[in-house]
């Protein structure tokens, strides 16, 4: 039997080896600095948002505790991790369903509960939904807190964070609320990636929010999609400034670090000894 001679069985490696080995991909990270200023003393926050291939994971800080999101985009899917109680909730399509299920379902009880009001409570709680419920629970009092949300480019171009940086405002309403300064993809080093895995969860949010009933009356969903943000197609912020009343910044997040590597991919999975969580009222 004729035999491969070592050199070229080991040929494929050692080209691997020469070409930085395309097999592995590495995510990219980057860190973001946030600094409140509206607290006694000012205090800044690290975070960190991983990305690999579609796949996205960011920690998140709230009223609850401290938390994970991980958008896994081959399967469609989000995990949210709540590491104070460590458990989490997987939503995917059929979950998705199931919630939507439930919503109709509960605003099919409330029109049924209209319809054997008499015709004088009937006709005010009508005009009342009109006027979005005047804050009357579970009859869609937030459908009137929803802003309409404008982006403008101002002209301005500055270096920010490292990064060539172009300045955007975001209004609500018509108010100033929010600054930021983006930087094009092309100039971030793992950028294309990060991209594209982030409209992804751009999409899912977007298709979640679909899914969901309206309120009578209402056009759109009850809130707006928390990653639309801004159209990331623009690029990057890189500083982002949240904006007081009186035009001060109030808070400020800041890329400090951008670094590419191989992940663990146990970064895009719940964690080992956590337990699932179902649909609230599930």
């Amino acid at each position: 039997m004729r035999r491969t001679p070592a050199i070229f069985a080991a040929a494929p490696f050692v080209l691997l080896a020469l070409l930085g080995n395309p097999l592995a991909n590495p995510g990219v990270v980057f860190e973001i600095t946030t600094t409140d200023f509206t607290s006694e003393p000012e205090t800044v926050d690290l975070a960190q948002v991983q990305v690999e291939g579609p796949n996205v994971a960011m920690g998140v800080t709230g009223a609850d505790g401290q938390g994970r999101m991980i958008f896994r985009g081959d399967d469609g899917e989000m995990i949210v991790v709540d590491d104070t109680n460590q458990s989490y909730m997987q939503l995917d399509s059929a979950m998705i369903a199931g919630l939507a299920g439930q919503v109709s379902a509960a605003m099919s009880q409330v029109e049924q509960m209209l319809a054997q009001l008499p015709p004088e409570q009937r006709a005010m709680v009508e005009q009342m939904r009109e006027n979005g419920m005047g804050g009357i629970p579970g009859m869609g009092g937030a459908a009137a807190a929803v802003p309409e949300i404008d982006f403008r480019q101002t002209g301005r171009s500055e270096t920010k964070a490292g990064f060539a940086a172009e300045e955007w405002e975001v209004l609500e309403d018509g108010a100033l609320v929010r600054r930021l300064w983006v930087a094009p993809w092309s100039e971030i080093d793992g950028g294309e990636e990060a991209r594209d895995a982030m409209a992804g969860m751009v999409g899912f949010f977007d298709d979640f929010l679909a899914a969901m009933p309206s309120m009578p009356g209402q056009d759109g969903p009850l809130i707006d999609n928390p990653f639309r943000n801004f159209d990331m197609g623009n690029g990057m912020p890189v500083v982002t400034e949240e904006l007081g009343p009186d035009g001060q910044v109030e808070q400020r997040s800041t890329v400090t670090g951008v670094e590419r590597r191989t992940l663990d991919p146990a970064t895009f999975e719940p964690p080992e000894g956590y337990t699932r969580q179902g649909l609230p009222g599930g």
